[in-house]
């Protein structure tokens, strides 16, 4: 089968969309199928896989990441495009419209993948948030409804993709992760790196350093976890367009000595390891595809409660909590305080991760495709 993914974003950036394409590609290949990704161009940035069709892109003003595809193909790339047997899109608009003209075009089926709350994004665009957030949903709604299936990373989010009127088909598939990575990571190599003893405990959060992360929220809770734990550290992993209003909430909250800002890291899994916990704020999630990672290398959660993230943390393998900083922090401090439970909350985490393997989740998407093109 040969299978086309249209998106608006691809290596090198570092997101959870662009590591469910990265993670589906992989499994579907080592399936035996053909994969081809069709993604912006990005200066500087040479692919080192096959199978990857630049399209010309310009960038956006105020980003430095992501940018906006031109509808010029060249001829190498439409005639896979004709040859492919599954169109499947990343997004509902610029690449997502590419990918639904070529398959209505070539009477292709067309598969759709709702990885962001859209509306929940709203705040980037400078005009009317409610209007904002109305002309997002219905975008999406009116993508989704000319899709021969979507699919959603978590059972919550179908359920409010239903309730916006959504009338195609939706199959629940999350993201799958290679457990051969983040499954065996280093705990010591980042703890010597930052001089940290085994009687320390450490936070770790790692993604975007972006508003509708929550991150103002993670700071203040881990300034009370410091009131009862002063011998407790946090570690951002991510880069974003908040990184500078963090660094100078860090410094007016006197946090300096006890977070580090890492930045992006391509050996995440070693992060992961070293934390005694995880630790996520985010209210905006589709699936949370970094409490999965973290897991596979054994380290429990304690995430705000909030759909997507629910359907990953179940009481076993870590603790949700209500947006409440009273109650977030005390649930890490819960944690951390009690060393059977972490071990125990450990153990489960990685029974957890292993539900999320490429190789499952890939074998679930291909019968998608398979039923789309009876």
């Amino acid at each position: 089968m040969k299978i086309g993914f249209f998106t608006n974003i691809y290596k090198p950036v570092i997101n959870g969309v662009v590591s469910s394409i990265s993670s589906f590609k992989k499994g579907l290949e080592d399936l035996g199928h053909e994969v081809y990704i069709f993604a912006p161009t990005h200066p500087n940035y040479k692919d080192n896989e096959k199978g990857i069709f630049r399209i010309e892109s310009l960038k956006l003003p105020s980003q430095e990441e992501y940018r906006i595809t031109l509808p010029v193909f060249n001829k190498k790339s439409l005639k896979v495009i004709q040859e492919l047997d599954i169109i499947h899109t990343q997004h509902p608009l610029i690449m997502g419209n590419y990918g639904s003209f070529f398959a209505n075009f070539h009477t292709k089926p067309l598969v759709f993948t709702h990885h962001t709350q859209y509306d929940k994004y709203s705040h980037y665009i400078p005009f009317e948030q409610e209007l904002v957030k109305i002309l997002a949903r219905q975008i999406v709604k009116d993508y989704a409804n000319k899709c021969d299936c979507v699919i959603a990373p978590s059972e919550s989010i179908k359920k409010m993709l239903l309730k916006q009127g959504i009338r195609s088909r939706i199959e629940v598939i999350p993201t799958g992760i290679n457990l051969d990575v983040f499954g065996n990571p280093n705990r010591e190599i980042i703890r010597k790196k930052y001089n940290l003893s085994p009687d320390q405990k450490l936070l770790l959060y790692a993604g975007r350093i972006a508003k509708e992360k929550n991150l103002e929220f993670l700071l203040k809770a881990f300034k009370l976890v410091l009131n009862k734990r002063p011998d407790t550290y946090l570690m951002l992993v991510g880069h974003g367009p908040e990184k500078g209003y963090l660094d100078a909430l860090i410094k007016k909250f006197g946090l300096e000595k006890n977070i580090f800002s890492v930045g992006i890291s391509r050996s995440i899994q070693d992060y992961y390891a070293a934390a005694d916990l995880f630790v996520f704020s985010s209210v905006t999630e589709t699936q949370g595809l970094v409490l999965v990672e973290a897991m596979a290398a054994g380290t429990p959660v304690v995430a705000v409660d909030s759909p997507g993230v629910r359907e990953v943390v179940d009481g076993k393998n870590g603790l949700l909590a209500k947006e409440s900083l009273t109650e977030f922090s005390e649930k890490i401090i819960k944690v951390l305080n009690d060393n059977k439970l972490r071990k125990k909350m450990s153990e489960h985490a990685r029974k957890t991760a292993n539900k999320y393997s490429i190789s499952k989740m890939s074998r679930k998407v291909l019968k998608v495709y398979e039923s789309v093109l009876k």
